[in-house]
């Protein structure tokens, strides 16, 4: 299985947020250099972690962002089915229309099971317990990495 991009920058984010000590403001332009993405991809990220109620944003000059209270206890299987609520891992639509085996198709109930295991595994995990203290340098979160070759 392979998360999209916009979920390891938003997983990147909570991370980075969880890690802090102490209940601190976070500017936009210091998480983005703290999780190594482009600034504009980060703010699109804390939008929707926004939305999720995940994290706390207080606007202005001396504003930022912090995780709530409800982000320390969600689950990060939750959190992935929340960025990327497709039904079909496959595309089963041609340029003609419709797949012409989805008839019998057994194919797509397997990807919905083989996903829903997948977060399954993750929703033990709580995005407070994913980093003990945050580190000096980016986030060490390796996810869209390909090993060399492929």
């Amino acid at each position: 299985m392979r998360i999209t991009a916009f979920s390891d920058v938003c997983l990147r984010v909570v991370m980075l947020l969880a890690a802090e000590p102490t209940p601190a403001l976070i500017t936009s332009r210091t998480i983005a250099d703290g999780v190594a993405t482009p600034y504009n991809h980060v703010t699109k990220a804390i939008s929707r972690l926004r939305e999720l109620d995940l994290v706390d944003v207080v606007r202005g000059r001396t504003g930022g962002v912090q995780i709530s209270a409800f982000g320390r206890t969600a689950t990060v299987g939750w959190l992935l089915r929340q960025l990327d609520p497709r039904l079909d891992l496959a595309g089963c639509e041609t340029h003609a229309g419709t797949c012409p085996l989805i008839a019998g198709c057994q194919l797509r109930c397997a990807l919905r099971r083989a996903r829903e295991a997948f977060y399954g595994e993750l929703d033990d995990l709580v995005i407070a317990d994913m980093l003990h203290s945050r580190t000096s340098g980016p986030v060490p979160v390796t996810l869209l990495t390909r090993p060399s070759g492929t």
